[in-house]
């Protein structure tokens, strides 16, 4: 059944199918293809309709890492209601692979990884099968409450507090001396008044001397006395750690000094361009008058140089006598080649060797130019073909008689650039295909010309 995908489709707006390789018993194609953005090439396989599940089952398998295989997929649709798949250069056997289901296994129980460690290092292995689903219960034989119990704490009452002698401050001469307060017995809670929490005598009414005495946030006389005795504590200053001031200004001096060399030099050195002009402009001026007799020359002015536009392309190859032209075929598709679109190209006949079978000694190539321009690169944009040799000539006329070459060279990557000599002019551009490139993949032989653009510069 022919497949609605074929040589000269796009798939996901950027693989073009370049070339059909093989087609399976059911009906499964590999098509070789060119990703026209990284300018690669890849594999295609696009599958039959009943094996549309099974790739797009394989694909993501592969993706996961559930399958081995050695294809690399790069992406994966549908269009024209047929499944594709796109990898890397990879082998048919191993493309046809993925359209293969996987036999179903049993589900496995594998142990998770933050436990399989742990398991195999308790009790020597992994689980191999999966844990119950009710919920863990843990046996308790304890009784709840202990064998010998503790003994009761009894409460004793708080002694009463001996009688506490009278205080006696010694005062200055002329102070009364305070009579000792009543001896009461402490109570277990104790409310705190307003003066506990500060040093605000609000007891304005009492003697200064007694308020003084019983205020609870008044230390006695003789502790505050005794406290002056103390020696002032001495604070140790961290030297070590205090930040280097020496070193700033000394990055400083050297910054100032740097910047005032820097401006000195510059004020010299523009000074002197001011002076250079100032006499440049007195010994020019001195021979003014003698200047204005003597007839002017105008200087000749260049032509500037013209962009080429390349207009057409026409093939004169020449081939033996009695060999039929096989190039007319292609003649539609020269356009191709010159549209700037590198996804078309102007192909040729496939030939058994690089040096076209006998049928002709070259393959020419002839880029018209609107007028006589000015060459300074031309490049040459093919498909899938490497080695070769061609010699690049320009020309007045469309003939290889008297025409010039300017450079040559052969096929290593997609892209060929030669950047011509400075001054050369032509209005026509010859490729001379001397030696074919060897095209991968190829229908019948595997040698010819898939030319996707020539620009001229």
């Amino acid at each position: 059944m022919p497949q609605p995908i074929d040589v000269g489709s796009i798939l996901g707006g950027r693989y073009k199918v370049t070339g059909r390789i093989l087609a399976s018993a059911e009906n499964d194609v590999i098509l070789d293809g060119l990703d026209q953005v990284l300018n690669r090439p890849v594999s295609i396989l696009v599958s039959a309709v009943d094996n549309s599940a099974h790739l797009t089952q394989s694909a993501r398998e592969v993706a996961t890492g559930a399958r081995v295989s050695n294809v690399s997929i790069l992406d994966l649709g549908v269009q024209d209601n047929s499944t594709y798949l796109i990898a890397a250069r990879t082998t048919p056997a191993d493309l046809l692979d993925l359209v293969v289901p996987t036999e179903p296994t049993d589900d496995v129980y594998q142990e998770p990884f933050f436990t399989d460690t742990l398991g195999t290092e308790i009790f020597g292995a992994a689980r191999d099968a999966a844990p119950g689903g009710g919920a863990y219960v843990y046996d308790d034989d304890s009784p709840l409450t202990p064998a010998n119990p503790l003994p009761k704490v009894r409460q004793e009452p708080a002694p009463t507090p001996p009688p506490t002698a009278a205080v006696t401050r010694s005062t200055q001469s002329g102070a009364a001396v305070v009579p000792p307060a009543a001896q009461k017995t402490p109570a277990k809670v104790t409310l705190w008044d307003d003066a506990d929490y500060g040093f605000i005598n609000d007891d304005h009414d009492e003697p200064a001397a007694e308020a003084e005495t019983h205020r609870p946030g008044i230390f006695p006389a003789e502790l505050r006395e005794a406290s002056d005795d103390y020696a002032d504590e001495e604070v140790y200053e961290d030297d070590g750690n205090a930040p280097r001031i020496s070193g700033r200004w000394l990055t400083g001096a050297i910054v100032s000094v740097l910047l005032i060399v820097a401006l000195i030099f510059a004020v010299q050195h523009i000074g002197g361009l001011f002076d250079g002009s100032n006499q440049a402009g007195n010994t020019t001026s001195a021979p003014t008058g003698e200047s204005t007799n003597a007839p002017t020359t105008e200087a000749p002015v260049e032509p500037k140089p013209v962009a080429p536009v390349v207009t057409d392309l026409t093939d004169i190859t020449e081939y033996a006598p009695g060999v039929p032209n096989y190039g007319e075929t292609y003649f539609p598709r020269l356009k191709d080649a010159i549209d700037g679109n590198t996804g078309t190209y102007w192909p040729t006949v496939e030939f058994s060797n690089a040096e076209f079978a006998g049928m002709t000694d070259s393959i020419n190539l002839v880029a018209a130019l609107a007028e006589e321009s000015t060459i300074s690169s031309v490049t040459i944009n093919q498909l899938t073909g490497s080695g070769g040799q061609f010699n690049i000539l320009t020309n007045s006329k469309p003939s290889l008689e008297g025409a010039t070459k300017i450079g040559s060279g052969s096929f290593s990557a997609p892209e060929f650039t030669l950047t011509a000599a400075p001054g050369v002019k032509a209005q026509y551009v010859i490729i001379n295909f001397t030696q074919l490139p060897n095209l991968a993949p190829f229908v019948t032989y595997p040698f010819g010309l898939k030319i996707s653009e020539i620009s001229i510069k």
